[in-house]
């Protein structure tokens, strides 16, 4: 059971991300019906992007930058760390174009000794209500409403402990993972390195 979002009276209400994000029903490039709180987000480490297969801007950058993370970051998280890419493009992006789109960068099927990296789909209404959910949308609406002016960013969390930042996916690795780490991390040595 989440923590209480009520506050005493006179302080400031507490307010929980993942709290927001609704459990939607998704299909990945695997074909696997999934639900993205319960399923993809309940007690792990997550990195989550946005992207569209026909992307010629900033997608295949960034789907790159995951590639090469994932290596970097199993020492650190082993199993416990998911990075999942959402199509805006749920009309083109099904299961079978996004596995695909996942095989070039070698995320097609689960890898071993690599963090599993899941590209999904769902209805318009689905994928609409968790990019508004998780906060990866434009304030200004026709920015928003453009998909192919949809930020290169990648958002790490830790669900569990409420923790959340938004990266530039073109940082150097070594940042990225620093980033990760600190934010994502659920011991003081998967945040930090360093034994407490």
């Amino acid at each position: 059971m989440p923590p209480s979002t009520t506050a005493p009276s006179g302080s400031i209400p507490v307010s929980r991300l993942v709290d927001r994000i609704p459990d939607a029903l998704l299909e990945n490039h695997r074909g696997e019906r999934v639900r993205l709180v319960s399923d993809l987000l309940a007690d792990r480490a997550v990195i989550i992007n946005t992207m569209f297969t026909v992307c010629r801007g900033s997608c295949p950058g960034t789907s790159q930058a995951l590639h090469d993370l994932r290596p970097a970051l199993w020492p650190i998280f082993g199993p416990r760390l998911v990075i999942l890419s959402f199509t805006l493009e749920p009309e083109v992006d099904t299961p079978e174009v996004l596995r695909d789109y996942a095989a070039a960068y070698g995320a097609d099927t689960r890898a071993v000794h690599l963090p599993d990296w899941q590209f999904l789909t769902g209805t318009p209404d689905a994928i609409e209500r968790m990019r508004r959910g998780l906060g990866l949308y434009d304030l200004d609406p026709a920015v928003d409403r453009d998909p192919t002016r949809h930020a290169a960013v990648l958002l790490c969390g830790n669900p569990l402990h409420d923790r959340w930042a938004i990266l530039p996916s073109a940082l150097r690795q070594g940042l990225l993972v620093e980033g990760v780490r600190r934010v994502a991390g659920f011991t003081f040595e998967q945040r930090y390195g360093i034994r407490a």
